[in-house]
C-alpha cells in the first residue's frame, strides 16, 4: 500500500484520498497488488472507526466491502468487534450478504459483536438478518452467557421471540444450563423471571436440568445462590423424578450402584497402592541399615589395630565387619533384631498383595494391618538402638536419648491402646455372633409340647 494512502487512512484524511485518486485514479485498485496481507483501505478504516473515509472509500471502490484479509474478515467484521455502529450500517447498504460470513475462526460479524459487548452493533445487524439466517441464533444466544452479555441477550430474545428448549447446543445444553454452569447469576435471573416453568426444566442429554447442572459442580457460595433461585423458579432435580418400580428405574438404580461400586474399588486400588508404597519404603529402608549398620563396617586395615583371639591367633575385626557389633554386642543384636523384623514384616506385607489377595477380605485386612503394626513397631525399636549405638558412652543421659526413649514409651503407649481396641471389638464381635447364633438356634427348636410323647388315655 502506498504509503500517502496508508497514511490517510490512518489519520481518516478524504481529503487527502480525494486528492490521490485526482492524481492517480488506479490508486486503489493497486492495492490489491501491493498488500501482502489482503487488508483494503476499508479495512483500516473500519477498524479505526473513520466513518467519512469509509464512505469515500466506497463511493470510489464499492467492492471492498466484499474484501477479506488473510483470516477471513471482512470490513464489517472489523467495523462490528470495534463497535462503530454507524459504519456497520454504511457497509450493510452495500452488501448485506456479507453479515453472516463466517471469519476463519468460524465468526461472523454478529459474533464479534455479542463477544465484545457491542451493543449497537448487534441492533444494526439483527436488523440486516434475513430469516434464512435466523438459524444461527442459538450459537449467539450460546455466546451471549459465555461472554456475560445480558443487553445484548435481551436485545436479541426481544427481537427473535423463541422457546428455550429450541435452542440447543450439539450437547443439548440450552442457554439455561450455560448460565447455571458458568454461574451467571443475572442471566439466570433474567431467564426464570421471564420463562415458563416447562422451559426452565428442559433436559440435556445427559438427563440433567439446569439444576442438575450445577448440583455437579464444584460448590461455592454464587453457585448455592443461583441454586436456591433454579429451586425457587420450580426447577425439577434430575434425581428426584426417578421414582416408581418401572424396569427403567431398575435399571437406573442398578447402574447407581454399580458406579458406587467401581468408586469404592478405585478407592481400594488407592489405599492398596498407598500401603504397597509404605512396605516397599520400609523393607527398602532396613535393607539399606543391614549393608550399612550404624557407626559404619571396618576398613581394609582394621584388623591391625584390633585385638587379637588367644584362642584362634585372628583377629575379631575383619574388613567389612560391623563396627557396632565389634564395639557393643548387646546393642548390635538388639539393632539386627528389630531390624530383620521390620524387613520381614515389610516383605509379608508385599507379598500378601502380590498373592493376589484383596481389601474386601477380612482376613487379609487384619494380616496387613499385623504386619503393619510390627513393622513400625520394630522400626522404632532398631531406631532406638541406632542411636543408643552411635551416642558417645559419656554421654548416654543427653536430652537426645531421653527424648528418643519419650517418644518410644509412647509409642508403646499407643500401640496399648490400639491393642486394646482391637480385642475390645474382636469381643464384642464373638458376642454378638453368639447371641445372634443362640437366638436363631431357639427360634429353630421345637416347642417343648411337640418334643414329649403324648400318652394314650386309658
Amino acid at each position: 500500500m502506498d504509503k500517502k494512502l496508508y497514511g490517510a487512512c490512518v489519520k481518516g484524511d478524504a481529503e487527502t484520498l480525494e486528492a490521490l485518486m485526482r492524481e492517480d485514479e488506479l490508486t486503489l485498485a493497486r492495492v490489491s497488488i501491493s498488500s501482502c496481507f489482503n487488508q483494503t483501505p476499508l479495512h483500516l478504516a473500519s477498524m479505526l472507526g473513520h466513518f467519512e473515509f469509509a464512505k469515500s472509500l466506497l463511493s470510489h471502490k464499492p467492492d471492498f466491502a466484499n474484501r477479506l484479509d488473510s483470516q477471513g474478515c471482512s470490513a464489517l467484521h472489523l467495523a462490528s468487534a470495534n463497535g462503530y455502529a454507524n459504519i456497520v450500517k454504511l457497509l450493510l447498504l452495500h452488501n448485506e450478504k456479507m453479515c453472516s460470513v463466517p471469519d476463519e475462526d468460524e465468526r461472523t460479524p454478529l459474533n464479534l459483536a455479542v463477544m465484545n459487548g457491542q451493543y449497537d452493533c448487534v441492533d444494526e445487524l439483527m436488523k440486516a438478518l434475513s430469516e434464512s439466517n435466523d438459524q444461527g441464533l442459538d450459537t449467539v444466544l450460546h455466546m451471549c452467557v459465555m461472554y456475560n452479555r445480558l443487553d445484548v441477550l435481551i436485545l436479541v430474545l426481544d427481537k427473535n421471540p423463541m422457546d428455550l428448549s429450541d435452542v440447543k447446543d450439539e450437547d443439548g445444553n440450552t442457554i439455561l444450563h450455560y448460565a447455571a454452569g458458568l454461574r451467571r447469576m443475572q442471566i439466570v435471573k433474567y431467564l426464570i423471571a421471564n420463562r415458563s416453568e416447562a422451559e426452565i426444566n428442559v433436559k440435556n442429554k445427559k438427563g440433567l436440568t439446569a439444576l442438575g447442572t450445577i448440583e455437579e459442580m464444584l460448590k461455592d457460595v454464587k453457585s448455592m445462590e443461583i441454586k436456591e433461585l433454579l429451586v425457587s423458579a420450580g426447577t425439577k432435580n434430575t434425581q428426584e423424578e426417578v421414582v416408581g418400580t418401572g424396569t427403567y428405574n431398575k435399571l437406573l438404580n442398578i447402574a447407581k450402584k454399580v458406579k458406587k461400586m467401581t468408586l469404592s474399588q478405585d478407592r481400594m486400588e488407592t489405599k492398596d497402592e498407598t500401603l504397597l508404597v509404605a512396605a516397599s519404603v520400609i523393607a527398602a529402608m532396613a535393607y539399606t541399615s543391614a549393608i550399612s549398620p550404624p557407626g559404619g563396617v571396618a576398613s581394609m586395615d582394621a584388623a591391625s589395630y584390633s585385638v587379637s583371639d588367644p584362642w584362634y591367633f585372628s583377629y575379631f575385626l575383619a574388613p567389612g565387619s560391623s563396627l557396632l557389633a565389634y564395639f557393643s554386642a548387646s546393642v548390635s543384636n538388639a539393632f539386627w533384631v528389630f531390624n530383620t523384623i521390620s524387613f520381614i514384616a515389610a516383605l509379608s506385607v508385599i507379598f500378601l498383595y502380590v498373592s493376589g489377595a484383596s481389601l474386601k477380605q477380612k482376613l487379609f485386612i487384619w494380616s496387613i494391618r499385623g504386619s503393619m503394626w510390627i513393622t513400625l513397631s520394630a522400626m522404632i525399636f532398631a531406631y532406638e538402638a541406632a542411636v543408643r549405638a552411635t551416642t558417645p558412652k559419656y554421654n548416654q543421659n543427653n536430652r537426645t536419648l531421653k527424648t528418643v526413649r519419650i517418644g518410644l514409651y509412647s509409642w508403646l503407649f499407643l500401640m496399648v491402646i490400639a491393642v486394646l481396641v482391637v480385642l475390645f471389638r474382636l469381643c464384642r464381635f464373638t458376642v454378638r455372633r453368639f447371641k445372634t447364633t443362640r437366638a436363631s438356634n431357639k427360634k429353630k427348636m421345637p416347642p417343648l409340647s411337640q418334643t414329649q410323647p403324648q400318652h394314650e388315655p386309658k
